[in-house]
């Protein structure tokens, strides 16, 4: 676990914007942002034996929407105001499979705090150690006053296979 807060406190996603002591994530800062959380979620999952998650742009798509609404809701939930739940918003986002886990917060702190805190939950630490899942995304959205409305989601992408003219067995997860 060490190395885990070691690296949590590595990860640097934030500057110092226009309201006195609050944090803004600049805009270039996403695709790192979604690449260290993904490897600190990979670090743990690694500790319990548990294969890494990759990346899914449509779960990141989906994250970073119900992000918005939460924020327009002023709730952070699991529910969209379109009575939507994580399994719709991901399809609806393209993502082909089921979805394992969300977590969601609603609160001032970057995204190594609030990994933090996820995993410190039971219900959130389930969702980010899902054995079945194999894909991960986040997104958020941050109010002017700084406050960040964070969405994580984990999923298992579907499998397919099919054998060819030549009897060729493939597999592949789509």
């Amino acid at each position: 676990m060490g190395i885990i807060v070691g690296l949590l406190f590595t990860l640097s996603a934030c500057e110092i914007g226009g309201v006195e002591g609050v944090r803004f994530i600049r805009a270039n800062e996403g695709e790192r942002i979604r690449a260290d959380q993904l490897e600190a979620v990979n670090l743990v999952r690694s500790e319990q034996g548990l294969r890494p998650l990759v990346m899914s742009a449509a779960l990141n798509a989906a994250s970073d929407t119900h992000a918005s609404d939460m924020s327009d809701q002023r709730r952070a939930w699991d529910y969209g105001s379109d009575r939507s739940s994580p399994q719709s918003r991901a399809q609806r986002a393209g993502f082909v499979g089921r979805v394992t886990g969300e977590n969601v917060a609603e609160t001032f702190v970057m995204n190594q705090e609030i990994l933090r805190v996820w995993l410190a939950d039971t219900r959130s630490r389930a969702a980010i150690l899902n054995p079945d899942a194999t894909d991960f995304g986040i997104g958020w959205h941050q109010d002017p006053d700084g406050r960040i409305w964070w969405v994580q989601m984990t999923a298992a992408a579907r499998a397919t296979s099919f054998t060819t003219d030549e009897g060729i067995t493939v597999s592949r997860v789509e």
